[in-house]
């Protein structure tokens, strides 16, 4: 089972290449260092659902 992250938590989105080199698109994905450095937390079609998710993996509450 996996360990509850620090808090406050730190996200931060990386914008990744995908497809072809003749058809590429463009993801974005949410990146957080717990609990492993560089670990992949979401994955999101567009930038503004990056930002939404990484507000709400930042905003979450203390149990």
């Amino acid at each position: 089972m996996p360990t509850k992250p620090p808090y406050p938590r730190v996200a931060r989105i990386v914008a990744v290449e995908k497809g072809s080199a003749d058809q590429t698109v463009t993801w974005y994905e949410l990146r957080a260092d717990h609990p492993k450095p560089d670990t992949l937390i979401s994955e999101h079609k567009s930038e503004t659902e990056a930002q939404d998710a990484k507000e709400r993996y930042e905003d979450a509450e203390k149990d």
